[in-house]
């Protein structure tokens, strides 16, 4: 039996006791929502309804626009007024086909009836690219803070879409045959991420964005077609140290700060008193002792060492010492945000883009049912999926999630003809979203999650995708010693905070021999092992295809060849360069040009040519690919490892 949907009486009237609470609530769908997004026309609806609550102070200019309290009689005003603050109903047409009377009477029931977070309960926005109609851009409704708000993208360049049936549409009509997502990694704020995928889509949509000649444009450099789509997904990263969320986490929550250094201070007495008791009541006597040996004796005086020791040995020394290191530690891994950063993609970013691939996938259908696609079933439209760093984990985590929505693929299957229709049906994460490439650039990524026993969801994941490629570099400094120090207290093991998937980097089985087989390494400070080990899941290494980039100029700044003991100086090197080339000196304009982490994403990179030859080429055949591949490498420091060679 249908509800008969019956919107309140208007205007609206405030409730005393819960006004403060329901009109900021509005205001903050407001300023985090994109204009004329679904959830910004159902939060202006409901505003329109009610006088201004009281003690509001009518603020002038824009603000005042933003935020109208008319108190509304009707809904036939309601949405004269809408349609009045429309910009331009051509270019929000989906906006114009959806807003009538009835959309305005279900928002203002579900607000009533107390289903108003469901009402607008997608956790993610679309926007398309004014510039190029064929580039989206996907943003988490999730901020960084609970005390700061989101960052939108410019407005200029970017318009927001309805929601992601309008995008469904879009597809639908436009024939989409290739769908390219896009991500970012950890410490990648708003600010710096939507100005580099903008970039990132003039190359990728110019006839020519790497080569600059026009006249003779090879393969790789080929423009993405009009039916090649390219969307960037930014999930609520932020930026260490200088972050407003940081500091305001503080202000806004002084008593959860006092009760963690009441509990700092009470763990630093306890072991403060250990310690002092070991060194009055141990340590001390049996270094007196050193005073009867005569040479000890005239060593211990002349260093002090009595009276070092006895204050050492202070109880009021102790403590605050352990207390302060304790403070400008656990401070320091906080202002990093690392860990914070971590939790965001996994928890944040990965259930938010699951949801905006089964939501548009449902939309693709929905445009099938009423016949705005083709006369036939739609076809099926590739994904591919392009994570750097931290990204890459949310990308794998994404995955994990929406095989456990469409089904896992470890089913025994058979052997021949058999194999391939499965692997086939196993790559669907939808009705018409078919997993095809993924990328994974330095993916910060345990290595022993590769591993029997320890790739539950990895193998599940990856084992969606029908090629897989690898960017790494064992001279990603920043991959190198970040996640070693930031996961050193949560990972299961320590082999898993220390080797990371990106630093992965091949070697010649024998050295001497320039044509023998590569095999892929990992280092730790002085030595190396091979990365595949007989614990490995030998299967999910053998369907990587290996790029290793450790010598290219765009992540490296170093040039000297990989040793057993010049692997340390090199990573101090390249750290104390890429530091000096930040800086706002002319010495550092003068040094090389690098970024250690993120530097393959560069457009006038070699990297980011092959991004450009894997989303752009006319073959998706594997053996075709890797001989564009070679070709496209050839003379360059980049090492090729293909996907069918064998490891062991």
């Amino acid at each position: 039996m249908n509800t008969q949907i019956i919107p309140p009486p208007l205007p609206q009237e405030w409730k005393a006791e819960s006004v403060d609470n329901d009109s900021r609530w509005l205001e903050s769908i407001i300023k985090n929502t994109a204009p004329f997004s679904d959830a910004w026309i159902k939060a202006r609806i409901v505003q329109l309804t009610y006088p201004p609550p009281p003690n509001y102070h009518n603020p002038s200019g824009e603000f005042e626009a933003k935020f109208p309290y008319l108190a509304l009689s009707s809904t036939a005003k309601v949405l004269e007024k809408l349609h009045d603050l429309c910009p331009d109903r051509t270019v929000y047409s989906f906006f114009d086909r959806q807003v009538d009377e009835a959309y305005i009477t279900r928002a203002l029931f579900a607000w009533d009836n107390h289903k108003f977070t469901q009402s607008i309960g997608r956790n993610f926005e679309v926007f398309q690219d004014r510039t190029h109609p064929n580039v989206f851009l996907v943003t988490s409704t999730a901020t960084p803070s609970l005390d700061a708000d989101r960052e939108l993208p410019d407005p200029g360049r970017f318009r927001p879409l309805f929601n992601v049936d309008e995008l469904g549409a879009i597809v639908a009509e436009r024939g989409c045959e290739q769908l390219t997502l896009r991500t970012h990694g950890y410490a990648t704020p708003p600010k710096i991420f939507y100005p580099l995928f903008s970039q990132e889509a003039d190359a990728l949509t110019a006839d020519d964005g790497i080569s600059g000649d026009t006249r003779d444009r090879s393969r790789s450099d080929r423009a993405l077609n009009p039916n090649q789509f390219y969307i960037g997904y930014h999930w609520p990263s932020e930026q260490p140290i200088t972050s407003a969320g940081l500091w305001t986490d503080f202000s806004q929550h002084r008593g959860i700060l006092w009760k963690f250094t009441f509990v700092l201070g009470g763990f630093a007495g306890i072991l403060g008193t250990l310690i002092w008791i070991l060194l009055k009541g141990f340590a001390l006597p049996i270094l007196s002792v050193g005073h009867a040996i005569p040479g000890i004796a005239q060593l211990w005086e002349w260093l002090k060492f009595g009276e070092t020791a006895k204050v050492a040995a202070t109880w009021y020394w102790i403590v605050p010492t352990l207390f302060l290191f304790w403070i400008v530690m656990m401070h320091g891994f906080r202002i990093l945000v690392y860990q914070r950063d971590l939790y965001r993609a996994i928890h944040y970013g990965a259930p938010d883009l699951a949801e905006f691939f089964w939501r548009l996938d449902a939309a693709i259908a929905q445009m099938e049912v009423e016949g705005e696609g083709s006369p036939n079933r739609l076809p099926s439209i590739r994904v591919n999926a392009i994570g750097h760093s931290m990204g890459a984990c949310l990308l794998v985590n994404t995955l994990r999630i929406l095989s456990d929505r469409f089904g896992k693929d470890d089913l025994d299957v058979e052997i021949g003809a058999q194999l391939d229709r499965d692997d086939l049906e196993a790559s669907y994460i939808g009705q018409y979203l078919l997993l095809d490439k993924l990328v994974l650039a330095s993916p910060d990524i345990p290595l022993e999650f590769l591993r029997e026993g320890r790739n539950n969801y990895v193998r599940s994941a990856m084992r969606r995708c029908r090629q897989i490629y690898l960017m790494s570099s064992d001279r990603d400094a920043v991959l190198r010693y970040m996640p070693t120090l930031g996961n050193w207290f949560i990972e299961p093991s320590i082999e898993m905070s220390g080797y990371r998937l990106g630093n992965v980097f091949l070697q010649r089985q024998n050295p001497e021999d320039p044509n023998s087989r590569y095999v892929p390494k990992i280092r730790n400070m002085f030595e190396w092992q091979e990365a595949v080990i007989p614990t490995s899941a030998y299967d999910l290494f053998r369907r990587f295809n290996y790029l290793d980039c450790s010598e290219m100029e765009a992540v490296n700044g170093i040039r000297a060849p990989l040793t057993h003991w010049s692997g340390p100086a090199i990573d101090v090197g390249n750290m104390t360069l890429f530091v000096l080339r930040s800086l706002p000196l002319s010495l550092g304009s003068k040094l090389p040009k690098f970024d250690l982490h993120g530097g393959y994403f560069s457009t006038d990179t070699l990297t980011f040519r092959i991004i450009r030859l894997l989303l752009a080429s006319e073959t998706d055949l594997p053996e075709e690919l890797q001989d564009r591949i070679r070709e496209a490498i050839a003379g360059s420091p980049i090492r090729f490892l293909p996907s069918d060679s064998r490891l062991r």
